[in-house]
């Protein structure tokens, strides 16, 4: 008897659990202050997905950067074009709006137009 009384306490955790992750709390969670103008998630699922896209175009950003600095030093130039850095295509866009990244080639400054992310 005790055996099927946890075995049920844990199915309604559970499902608890599933209602918890996929609906959320109820609350106005918006697009988050990082991120205004980006449509809410549907789900806690979707928040740590987009958290996770935010940082994953932070990293891109840093990592180009990176490129930059080492290519500056060795050729003492600015790169072209960010496809001259030699690194995959993926990187070279946000992987949120999947648009790409804006490089003005006079001063080697790269930025994400996405909004929330122009800070990075």
């Amino acid at each position: 008897m005790r055996f099927v009384g946890i075995l049920v306490s844990i199915a309604i955790l559970g499902a608890l659990m599933v209602v918890w992750l996929y609906y959320g709390t109820g609350g106005a969670s918006g697009g988050g202050a990082s991120n205004p103008a980006a449509p809410p998630p549907a789900s806690r699922v979707g928040e740590a997905r987009q958290a996770a896209e935010s940082v994953e175009c932070h990293n891109n950003l840093s990592q180009i950067r990176a490129a930059i600095q080492m290519r500056t030093t060795t050729d003492e130039t600015y790169p072209a074009s960010l496809n001259e850095l030699g690194l995959p295509a993926s990187m070279l866009v946000c992987p949120v709006s999947h648009q790409s990244y804006q490089y003005d080639p006079a001063t080697g400054q790269v930025r994400c137009m996405t909004p929330g992310h122009m800070r990075y």
